[in-house]
């Protein structure tokens, strides 16, 4: 009737070591109590076999609170993942950097190629001010400037980017840039995107930024960046969240954060669209029909 993602990804994914280690010890360590206590599990209605054909080479749609697969669609496709990527420099980010850290953007930064925030050479601006412009308008000046703060330089940024991919077992995914810029070998699939988009969406200040559909970002230095969404289906089908992305390699790509009418969240994810908010509607509208929870 159903499948669960605990035991069809998480079980593939993350490695809990031995049986007598204590584990709640473990930053990464997956807590299934809340689980065990879920009463509401989606149930498929068996008229319901699949959404229409999506243009998406790939994708996947879950239950995010009970970790419940809902469809997939080639999700263990290695493919170019464009502006998801700095999914993965906002995580590690938030880890280890004090959101409120002032930060001075390098002329490397501020001159990044591709979408962007504004930010200018020499300017000040907090770390959580740089989110805003990584999630909101997809600012490449923003995620180098954050992968510098965080590092020192791009480069060593990558390597962290990919032992942290590891360490979460996203083992299918690998990382060349902090951007998704079409340079390097970056790739990954829906089903690694998926369990990296559940663990950043325990950060209430993720959720906070996803959600809005424009924002007016200070800097230190007296600057005052409008962002505007790059997620035009924001507000429609419950759709509050999560990130975009488009480069020649990927095509179009979309992860979104879904609240259906009842109140429960789904996410999806869709790589390499042809058009990502069509083939996002049809699959989230799909689900509120094919389900009942």
């Amino acid at each position: 009737m159903f499948q669960n993602l605990l035991s069809l990804l998480f079980a593939t994914t993350l490695s809990f070591g031995s049986p007598t280690a204590d584990l709640s010890k473990d930053p990464e360590y997956f807590d299934d109590s809340a689980l065990i206590e879920v009463s509401s599990i989606p149930f498929k209605r068996p008229e319901f076999v699949a959404p229409a054909p999506l243009s998406a080479r790939a994708g996947i749609a879950i239950d995010l609170t009970s970790q419940t697969l809902l469809y997939e669609k080639n999700a263990d496709l290695k493919v170019p993942i464009a502006s998801l990527t700095k999914l993965m420099t906002a995580y590690i980010v938030l880890d280890e950097n004090d959101p409120e850290t002032v930060v001075t953007v390098s002329s490397n930064a501020a001159a990044k190629e591709g979408s962007q925030m504004g930010l200018s050479t020499g300017e000040t601006i907090t770390i959580k001010n740089l989110l805003y412009g990584l999630f909101i308008s997809s600012g490449n000046d923003a995620a180098v400037a954050l992968a510098e703060t965080n590092a020192g330089s791009e480069a060593e940024f990558v390597k962290k980017m990919n032992a942290t991919a590891e360490r979460l077992g996203l083992e299918q995914t690998q990382f060349s840039n902090a951007t998704g810029l079409d340079y390097g070998e970056g790739y990954s699939t829906p089903r690694d995107l998926v369990l990296l988009s559940a663990y950043l969406l325990r950060d209430p200040t993720v959720r906070e930024i996803v959600k809005l559909p424009s924002a007016d970002v200070p800097s230190e230095s007296g600057q005052v960046h409008h962002v505007a969404n790059t997620n035009l289906l924001l507000g429609q089908l419950g759709i509050k969240g999560l990130k975009t992305g488009k480069t020649p390699a990927a095509g179009e790509c979309l992860i979104a954060l879904a609240e259906s009418p009842e109140g429960n969240e789904v996410l999806t994810v869709i790589l390499g669209s042809q058009n990502r908010f069509g083939d996002s509607k049809v699959l989230i509208d799909w689900i509120y029909r094919a389900y009942v929870w």
